[in-house]
């Protein structure tokens, strides 16, 4: 797989590990390095994710078998549970305040800290 990756493309695999770092950080300390409390951290930071996977698997299908994509598919699909429009959609959870205290972000947190220690 490593050898069908053109080098220009690993920018966009480094972006995934960039977004589950800002996930896996205290939320505080990703709020204030991420727009400095000016910007929806939660939202910027999960529509970088969709994108890059997006991106990703477009150019690369193969790569959905590859562990970081398995925990980015994960986190995603957490992400667009709590999306306008569907079901779940909660306004709260996009917000600065919730990337500190809702149970689904400690859940994104968790998930993404566990991948990054593996």
């Amino acid at each position: 797989m490593i050898d069908q990756i053109a080098a220009r493309d690993f920018w966009c695999f480094g972006q995934l590990y960039a977004v589950l770092a800002a996930f896996a950080d205290d939320p505080s300390n990703t709020i204030s390095r991420i727009g400095g409390g000016r910007i929806s951290v939660p939202d910027d930071q999960a529509n970088e994710l969709h994108n890059f996977r997006t991106t990703v698997l477009a150019n690369y299908p193969d790569a959905a078998e590859l562990e970081l994509m398995q925990v980015v598919a994960r986190v995603d699909s957490i992400l667009s549970e709590r999306s306008r429009g569907s079901a779940q959609f909660d306004e709260y959870f996009w917000t600065n305040k919730a990337f500190a205290d809702h149970p689904d972000w400690d859940r994104i947190r968790m998930m993404a800290r566990e991948f990054l220690v593996r």
